[in-house]
């Protein structure tokens, strides 16, 4: 019984806020030349830029859109990684940041 509850406590949140990888590929991709950038800044929510997306161990473009802040979150756009045979997507992820430096962040 204590494994099990150990197991949800430790494990299940380092799977569940893990980066996504995608399949190695060549070179990078290029975002689509008609994506739009918003530097307007909103009380309650954050904009995340468009990024790759792995869907069916492939790259597919999803635009950059506004989504609700979390408190006591930063999210870290998504981005490429060089491997010795290619290059690799790593897709954004929401990563935990203490109280008040959130604070600093957002007001």
């Amino acid at each position: 019984m204590k494994t099990n509850i150990l197991f949800f406590l430790v494990f299940l949140p380092v799977i569940f806020f893990s980066q996504t990888t995608g399949p190695i590929i060549d070179s990078k991709l290029d975002p689509p030349t008609d994506e739009i950038i918003n530097h307007i800044k909103k009380r309650s929510e954050i904009w995340i830029k468009g990024q790759w997306k792995v869907v069916n161990n492939s790259y597919k473009w999803v635009k950059g859109h506004w989504t609700d802040k979390r408190v006591g979150f930063h999210y870290v756009d998504g981005n490429w990684e060089k491997k010795s045979n290619g290059w690799v997507w790593k897709e954004g992820y929401w990563r935990e940041v203490n109280v008040k430096k959130w604070l600093n962040m957002y007001s």
